[in-house]
């Protein structure tokens, strides 16, 4: 009888610790989402996050990056540049510009903004929303790589 007790206590033990270690795998995750800079639809959805110059999709997989002064596709491949307030393609051409929360396409003419965790189109409609993240990387999301 004592030994089926310790057998009890042992595989009780071991199921307890199981349970919290599974609790706190869902916690690091849940909170890791949760830190992650967030980038929002005019809906208000979740499509996306950057976290450490990670660009990822709504289901957490990576689609970019943002290292630098370049712009990865998720293959690591530069796909784009932004230096100097200007924003360029991988071949190094102009494309548009980013200047005090104004977004311009290669003509100069203005086609969004950005300010207050908002971004809007040149009409002034609200297209998407981001927290936690640099404008200019939520303009350069928006705009011109990823959305």
């Amino acid at each position: 009888m004592e030994r089926n007790l310790k057998s009890h206590l042992i595989k009780n033990n071991k199921n307890k610790k199981m349970k919290h270690l599974i609790l706190t795998a869902t916690l690091l995750l849940t909170v890791g989402f949760a830190n992650a800079q967030r980038l929002k639809n005019s809906s208000g959805s979740t499509i996306g996050y950057i976290d450490n110059g990670r660009v990822k999709n709504s289901s957490g997989s990576t689609i970019g990056y943002f290292e630098n002064d370049r712009v990865k596709n998720s293959s690591g491949s530069t796909i784009g540049y932004f230096e100097n307030g200007r924003v360029k393609n991988s071949s190094g051409s102009t494309i548009g510009s980013v200047d005090n929360g104004r977004v311009k396409n290669s003509s100069g003419s203005t086609i969004g903004t950005f300010e207050n965790g908002r971004v809007k189109n040149s009409s002034g409609s609200t297209i998407g929303y981001y927290e936690d993240v640099r404008g200019v990387h939520a303009a350069l999301y928006f705009f011109f790589f990823f959305y």
